[in-house]
């Protein structure tokens, strides 16, 4: 965890800094999913590991990075498999990142955490190989 030097000289923007949300989504992901593994970097959260959703046929490696002092959307999370022609699936950024949620989905009254968008991380797998099988997107979506 970071340490603050109270012999240190700090700028405003270090004292507002968020260095302590990181580690505490680590500390859930540690305890609740056993498949990921992940470090603190200078306040981000960095990790990933190997899934197999239920219900998937294949076995998909995945890394995020969540950034609590990023401005709007903080968590970029990816599959990575060369088997993805990430030109043509629907529900990923243009870096290629899973969309995983609407921000309406989300509510403006409660705290978002990081660590709830690692079940979304299997149900958008079921349904991308859901999508290979049937050609449409079996889940509620915004077009984008």
């Amino acid at each position: 965890m970071s340490k603050i030097d109270i012999n240190k000289k700090y700028k405003p923007t270090d004292i507002t800094k968020d260095l302590i949300s990181a580690h505490i989504q680590q500390k859930l992901i540690e305890d609740n999913f056993d498949w990921i593994k992940s470090f603190v970097k200078d306040g981000k959260l960095i990790g990933g590991g190997k899934i197999k959703p239920k219900g998937c046929k294949n076995n998909y490696e995945t890394v995020f990075e969540y950034d609590p002092n990023k401005k709007g959307r903080k968590e970029n999370i990816f599959v990575i498999d060369k088997a993805i022609k990430f030109g043509k699936v629907p529900h990923l950024y243009y870096n290629h990142s899973l969309c995983l949620y609407h921000p309406s989905d989300l509510s403006p009254y409660m705290q978002f955490n990081f660590v709830d968008t690692i079940p979304w991380i299997s149900k958008w797998l079921v349904t991308y190989e859901l999508w290979l099988k049937y050609g449409v997107w079996l889940d509620k979506e915004v077009k984008h």
